[in-house]
């Protein structure tokens, strides 16, 4: 008999959650017959990245694959040796909010967003990202599997990005 495969999932929600994060991040295990196994939510982008890239052991990537490689994606754990500093880093991950929000919805960053009203998409937007990434509410669903890595593409894009500023 041999041993069963699973299939690992990752994802991110793009909605005010706790800890006042604007992104949170999922990882997920399935079975063979598609049943889910296993969950692990994260609100660190950094222990996610670190996870995605096989940085760091996980349940959830065994093998220890870079995903951001295999997905065409730049991230990963950048190391400084002299400090003993290990930083994860993606981009895209840094942009997800701007699909969301106009302007960054806290204190502290003066930074423009995407998106065409102040607190979510507009509705033209929000209908072409859920169609584009398979998803029904942008509040409650997360953005998974490889729609997650068509987005992290996406806004890395710039043509993408001002094609998506103009969805009315």
């Amino acid at each position: 008999m041999k041993p069963p495969t699973y299939r690992y999932v990752f994802g991110a929600r793009i909605s005010a959650g706790v800890n006042s994060t604007v992104v949170s991040f999922v990882a997920m295990k399935y079975s063979d017959d598609g049943i889910l196994r296993a969950k692990r939510f994260y609100t660190s982008k950094d222990e996610f990245i670190k996870v995605l890239s096989g940085y760091w052991p996980s349940p959830f990537n065994p093998n220890k694959i870079d995903h951001f490689k295999e997905n065409h994606v730049i991230g990963g754990v950048f190391v400084n040796d002299t400090i003993r500093v290990e930083v994860g880093y993606c981009p895209s991950l840094d942009s997800l909010w701007k699909i969301r929000y106009s302007d960054w919805p806290f204190h502290g960053k003066n930074e423009a967003g995407w998106s065409l009203n102040k607190m979510r998409p507009s509705l033209k937007q929000e209908e072409y990202l859920a169609k584009r990434y398979n998803i029904k509410q942008l509040d409650f669903d997360y953005i998974v599997d490889t729609s997650f890595w068509k987005l992290l593409y996406d806004v890395s894009d710039s043509t993408w990005i001002e094609n998506y500023k103009f969805i009315q």
